[in-house]
């Protein structure tokens, strides 16, 4: 095992400060089942006169926000409505999405109209296939209202009786027709001058169109920035609608910085557009009072490789090739299985690296 460093006091947390214009118009619906509602009941705030769809409580898998429990709606109707009163605009845009799951297959499908019931329900929204057996988010734009509808309804068809549909976390968005939202994932806190600092965060389009987005680092404290949008290292990046867009990269801090100092780097996003931009600043404080020493142990298997490489260890991994450019930049805990191309690597967590081979 090698010695790598880090540092014993972590004065400044990770700060995060999104500038100028975020174009992002938030929930006006958002209901994951869990307030108030009942097992084997209707849920609160919807219209299901034949007791189609029912609150139901168990543990769940799949990628909720950090809010909400293990209440859902459920279905096993051959046939299922339920309605919820919303006011809808034919002057805004929306965004439907909702986690579901089945034990066979059921057709969903999300639609508005004027009044609680099957018949007046006359623009489809979201139509979608449920599969078995694991929760899928579903996801919908409506860029075109045809009329100010009063109710939206979801609708849950299948030709066995015996299966069931589960719904979870439903949210409704008005929308922008550009936006983008950024969301911080790590960053170290404290660096010794001339090191490198290893950062990610996510990047989410929120509007309805798609984006050609610009890349435009700054900072008076940092060298040597190379930033990647889903392993990839450029000047730009798309992001469809909805799409979250991995943001990782490296930076070293300048030797000269003085011990103590506040750094930081600002990262630019702006649009082919040029209608709208979003400023992500990461912080850091320069530290030389290392005192604190910890082990880690990076092991690389199988290397040789065909393909896919395990790595283990725990800290900031960077992978490079034979040309220097940084292939990969990720955080990592105990191990990761990773695929690369043919070619020579060479893998890094903290003051240890290792070559591999993948032929």
């Amino acid at each position: 095992m090698i010695k790598s460093f880090i540092m014993k006091k972590l004065v400044l947390l990770i700060l995060i400060f999104l500038a100028t214009r975020v174009s992002y118009a938030g929930s006006i619906l958002f209901d994951s089942f869990e307030y108030a509602n009942h097992d084997g009941e209707v849920p609160i705030g919807w219209v299901c006169d034949d007791n189609s769809w029912i609150c139901g409580y168990l543990d769940k898998d799949h990628n909720r926000h950090a809010h909400t429990g293990s209440w859902y709606a459920h279905t096993n109707n051959t046939e299922s409505w339920m309605f919820m009163p919303m006011n809808m605009n034919v002057q805004l845009r929306y965004r439907f999405t909702l986690w579901a799951i089945s034990d066979g297959e059921y057709q969903l499908e999300i639609w508005a109209g004027n009044e609680a019931n099957s018949g007046s329900m006359t623009q489809l929204m979201l139509s979608e296939t449920v599969s078995c057996c694991s929760y899928e988010q579903f996801s919908a734009y409506v860029e075109e209202i045809a009329d100010n509808y009063e109710y939206f309804g979801i609708h849950a068809v299948s030709n066995n009786s015996d299966n069931i549909l589960t719904i979870d976390d439903l949210n409704v968005d008005m929308v922008d027709k550009y936006g983008m939202l950024c969301t911080p994932a790590s960053l170290e806190t404290h660096l010794m001058p001339g090191t490198q600092a290893s950062f990610y965060f996510k990047f989410t389009n929120t509007g309805y169109e798609p984006l050609t987005v610009y890349i435009n680092p700054y900072s008076e404290y940092f060298t040597d920035i190379h930033i990647m949008a889903n392993g990839v290292e450029g000047p730009t990046f798309p992001a469809e609608p909805n799409e979250v867009v991995e943001i990782s990269g490296v930076a070293t801090l300048l030797p000269g910085v003085e011990s103590g100092s506040l750094t930081w780097i600002d990262i630019l996003f702006t649009l082919d557009c040029g209608c709208a931009t979003s400023m992500f600043t990461l912080w850091a404080t320069a530290d030389s009072d290392a005192t604190d020493e910890v082990f880690s142990e990076l092991k690389i298997y199988p290397n040789p490789s065909k393909g896919n490489v395990t790595i283990e260890g725990n800290g900031n991994l960077t992978i490079t090739n034979m040309l220097g450019q940084i292939v990969l930049v990720k955080e990592i805990v105990d191990k990761k299985t990773i695929t690369l191309d043919k070619g020579i690597y060479f893998v890094k967590i903290g003051e240890k690296t290792e070559k591999v081979m993948v032929r």
